[in-house]
């Protein structure tokens, strides 16, 4: 009887043991890379479901845009984008399966545009914030205005 408990420990612990291993093995991460250099400026470790969202003001209308982006198995998807006014670069209907919801000022786009990665440059102006979670961190306290970042989602073994 005792060898069967022990053999039932044995067996609870190894299964335990199975998720915090496959979960330390291959971790997300959430990266702003500087280029043409490659160099990660930030990095968040993220997991799949977390939001992140990009707020700036659009360079030409000078109105607040909030885009909402989820992270999902195949990469980053952006969810929404909220704006005051349709400007160029911003989603619109013309996106497949886009549905617009006009609620007084405000337009907001909802979507599911799937991107491994997306290039950005960081405007002088726009004032790019990056915020996961309580982290809020505006871009150009990591690089220049009219730098080009990627912005990316990378899988890595831990301690690498």
């Amino acid at each position: 009887m005792p060898l069967r408990i022990i053999y039932i420990l044995f067996l609870l612990i190894q299964l335990l043991n199975i998720p915090a291993f496959a979960a330390e093995k291959n971790d997300l991460y959430l990266q702003v890379v500087g280029q043409p250099e490659g160099k990660v400026l930030l990095e968040f470790q993220v997991g799949a479901g977390d939001l992140f969202y990009i707020d700036y003001v659009h360079s030409s209308d000078h109105t607040p845009v909030h885009d909402i982006f989820r992270i999902d198995k195949g990469g980053i998807v952006l969810i929404e984008e909220d704006f005051d006014w349709y400007g160029s670069g911003l989603e619109s209907l013309s996106n497949a399966g886009a549905r617009v919801s006009l609620l007084g000022d405000k337009t907001r786009v909802f979507l599911r545009r799937k991107c491994p990665r997306f290039l950005l440059r960081v405007g002088r102006v726009a004032g790019h914030v990056i915020t996961y979670k309580d982290s809020r961190i505006p871009l150009l306290s990591i690089a220049r205005g009219g730098d080009s970042v990627w912005i990316r989602l990378v899988k890595k073994e831990r301690g690498k």
